[in-house]
């Protein structure tokens, strides 16, 4: 068979497959009114079945984008996805909710979201179900989860997110601290002492409240000291001593 059908047949099977696996059986859905899928979506969203709730939502959406439940379906989808694990789904629908309606009664509520989102998509599932600590994962998303956070708290003092959103932060401060701890000790075995001095110096700027501080210190201390580094070396070994006894 000529070359040229035979890589146009395969594009058109990878093109029907992609279409196939990127629509959720939206043909499946009944041609109903909005009152009744929206009835659906809540049946499913308080099953806890956020795969056919997205699917309901996701009909109403396309089908109604200027119906009555357009703003609370765009919630709910928010939601749903972040349930579903759809992440990218979730942060798509989140920022297109911030760019159109910035101003929104419910805009803390998104930016929360946004912040589980991230937070999500930061944490391996498998590592989480096997309960092992990896201080050594991609910090980009839980770093994100802090800015999230913290506008909540700072921009949104009167939230019924803002508690959450704080104790949230601090959490997160930890994972950075470790995260940031975990690759100082990788630089000082390899006698890297100047990127591990910086390491350091990091988690002291940014995560001094975090409970790594006293071990942070240790491997400041020893950095400075194989960099000859005396006098910054007896300043925090005095201040250690100090603090920490």
């Amino acid at each position: 068979m000529n070359k040229i059908i035979i890589n146009s047949i395969i594009a058109s099977i990878c093109t029907l497959f992609l279409f196939g696996c990127g629509t959720r059986n939206m043909d499946f859905i009944p041609d109903k009114t909005p009152d009744e899928l929206y009835i659906e979506a809540n049946k499913a969203l308080y099953d806890d079945n956020f795969s056919k709730a997205i699917e309901y939502l996701e009909a109403i959406h396309n089908r109604y984008p200027f119906g009555p439940y357009a703003h609370q379906v765009q919630l709910n989808l928010i939601y749903s996805y972040y349930k579903d694990r759809e992440n990218e789904l979730a942060l798509a629908e989140i920022n297109n909710f911030i760019h159109m309606n910035p101003a929104d009664e419910h805009i803390d509520y998104v930016y929360f979201m946004r912040g589980l989102t991230h937070m999500q998509m930061g944490t391996d599932r498998l590592l989480d179900l096997l309960r092992i600590d990896n201080d050594e994962r991609d910090s980009n998303y839980f770093e994100q989860a802090f800015f999230d956070f913290r506008k909540i708290y700072t921009d949104f003092p009167k939230s019924l997110y803002a508690a959450d959103a704080y104790a949230r932060m601090v959490h997160i401060q930890d994972l950075l601290s470790k995260h940031e701890l975990a690759i100082a000790k990788f630089y000082y075995k390899k006698g890297a002492y100047i990127s591990s001095a910086r390491r350091c110096q990091k988690i002291l700027l940014n995560y001094r409240d975090s409970e790594q501080i006293e071990e942070t210190l240790d491997i400041l201390a020893k950095s400075y000291k194989k960099l000859n580094l005396n006098h910054e070396y007896q300043q925090i070994k005095d201040f250690k001593e100090l603090n920490f006894k």
